[in-house]
């Protein structure tokens, strides 16, 4: 059996860092890098972390390096405005990633900016660039734009996760390594996706700055509302459970964690079931995104082992996604999904 290999999330929280170092390797799987945020002083990101300044940035890589690990700088902010364009911009970004590169050893960089990853490739033939799940890489047309732009690695948006013949044809069209990102529990075809993580780029880049107001999450509750009232939605989400990575072997062996956001407590936990590749809880317990928020707001549970009796894994992704002619995701939301149920987890992903 062969090893799966992971890319696991640095919260900017040391102790986290220091478990993480304590999973890398776990039966025949490994953790093989970690990824995280550079000091937002020149750049955003997909998620707000705290602040964190060049200094500390060099140093967590090198306790990376000194572990056997890669690490990987998240450079995947969708919109920082029409600056992000400015020779100005793309000179000073050019030289923080000579920096960290050809000084401190970054081995690779994630970007979901396709005209970045031109730059970034021309200036930098060695490093390896993977190009983000924000990049919505959904079709064989966008993966082969995005490979040709320069991406070594393919992280395919979420939604056709479990797209097994898509998957396939874009590995064979691009014969660029894919990277699955496996428990992110956004809607499925999410229509407040894309404003979302614009905002978020724009947030994240003003960390520790005076005056910002973060209220704009309130806009986005709207996913855990559309959950609240057709509960299916968390089944449709396109997470991979920890038990079923294994069957993608045919695609990759290359899976990766969320979410940087989130308390030392999820994020070893959610590690340590995919390297396992197994969990008996609850699988909201692993999942990201408005799945998460649903659940910690009202308790939801979704027994994990109890959907392999209904052929979860085959089901899904031999589904045509036209769900106005089935009622698999519904029938099967009535009998597992319960409300009220407050684990152990869940309290502790709330600092309890």
């Amino acid at each position: 059996m062969g090893s799966l290999e992971f890319s696991v999330p640095y919260n900017n929280d040391p102790e986290t860092l220091e478990e993480l170092f304590k999973l890398k390797r776990l039966g025949n799987n490994k953790i093989i890098e970690v990824y995280l945020s550079g000091p937002q002083e020149y750049s955003g990101s997909g998620r707000i972390v705290p602040e964190i300044d060049i200094n500390e940035f060099i140093e967590i890589v090198d306790r990376i390096h000194k572990e056997g690990l890669r690490a990987n700088l998240i450079l995947n902010s969708t919109c920082e405005g029409s600056d992000w364009y400015s020779q100005k911009v793309v000179n000073s970004t050019m030289e923080y990633l000579r920096q960290v590169h050809e000084e401190h050893g970054v081995e690779a960089i994630t970007i979901a900016n396709p005209l970045y990853i031109s730059k970034v490739r021309k200036r930098f033939p060695d490093i390896e660039i993977c190009a983000s799940v924000l990049g919505n890489i959904d079709c064989v047309q966008r993966a082969v734009i995005y490979r040709k732009a320069g991406a070594d690695v393919i992280t395919p948006d979420v939604n056709i996760n479990r797209n097994l013949g898509l998957l396939k044809e874009i590995k064979e069209a691009t014969n660029a390594r894919l990277k699955l990102l496996v428990n992110e529990g956004c809607l499925y075809k999410c229509p407040f996706r894309q404003f979302h993580f614009n905002a978020k780029s724009h947030v994240s880049k003003e960390v520790g700055k005076a005056g910002v107001d973060v209220s704009f999450a309130d806009f986005f509750s709207a996913g855990t509302q559309v959950i609240h009232e057709d509960h299916s939605q968390l089944l449709k989400s396109c997470w991979i459970r920890p038990e079923d990575i294994r069957k993608y072997s045919e695609i990759t062996t290359y899976f990766k964690l969320v979410c940087r956001s989130q308390l030392k407590s999820f994020i070893v936990r959610a590690v340590k079931a995919y390297l396992e590749e197994s969990w008996s809880g609850d699988l909201l317990d692993l999942i990201s995104g408005c799945s998460k928020r649903f659940s910690m707001n009202y308790g939801a549970y979704l027994n994990n082992k109890a959907l392999e009796e209904y052929k979860f894994f085959e089901t899904v992704t031999s589904c045509d996604n036209r769900c106005d002619k089935c009622s698999y995701c519904k029938e099967l939301a009535e009998q597992l999904i319960e409300l009220g149920v407050y684990t152990p987890e869940k309290g502790e992903d709330l600092g309890c």
